[in-house]
């Protein structure tokens, strides 16, 4: 059974409001209405858990390129698409480039905003899932000693065990036992594996 999903509509017109939810809830997919962005930020400070945010551009207040904005200074990891007019489309994309997931122009088809909400929760939970992980890997190699990180970097960084151990002023045997340590507490089961989480940990691609 798929993992239901629950969105955030964003919208100063109650009947795009009306009119949405009632279609999501046939998709099976859980939408809490909000007439302003504001309404919003207070539900999230009130511990509310999004999928995604779907909000229009132009709103009083609070507009949609500002809600991307203010959702990414608050490291949130809800994926946002905008509904637009004609006239938003320069605004539009400048949130994409803010970090916008998408933008959809009116008079928009239903269909197209479902596919993007599905597309854009798919990427948001394989991204919360990889974030997840590299904060274990970071967890596992702030557990190691200082001895054992210069090990591991100075194996990271192509250099044996002979010349960790002159490096470092201590016996190739010993060097051994540090990097036999740090694969085990890394959970690398090689060398290409150590040098894939050393890069993730550092944040490389």
């Amino acid at each position: 059974m798929a993992e239901p999903i629950h969105i955030a509509l964003v919208d100063d017109d109650s009947a795009v409001l009306d009119s949405l939810q009632l279609y999501f809830a046939r998709q099976d997919i859980k939408a809490s209405c909000f007439s302003a962005a504001e309404a919003l930020f207070a539900a999230l400070d009130g511990g509310a858990q999004l999928d995604c945010v779907v909000s229009d551009v132009r709103m009083p207040g609070i507009s949609g390129l500002e809600l991307v904005h203010r959702l990414a200074a608050r490291r949130s990891i809800a994926p946002v698409i905008l509904i637009t007019g004609l006239g938003d489309i320069d605004m539009a994309v400048s949130a994409i480039k803010s970090g916008a997931f998408d933008f959809i122009e009116k008079p928009f088809d239903e269909g197209r905003l479902l596919a993007s909400i599905r597309n854009a929760v798919s990427i948001g939970r394989q991204k919360a899932k990889d974030a997840a992980e590299i904060e274990k890997l970071r967890s596992r190699f702030n557990m190691l000693s200082a001895r054992q990180r210069q090990v591991m970097e100075l194996a990271v960084a192509g250099l044996s065990n002979k010349e960790i151990g002159s490096q470092l002023n201590i016996s190739p045997k010993t060097v051994e036992n540090h990097r036999a340590w740090v694969m085990e507490r890394i959970g690398a089961k090689n060398l290409a594996e150590l040098v894939r989480i050393a890069m993730q940990i550092e944040g490389r691609p």
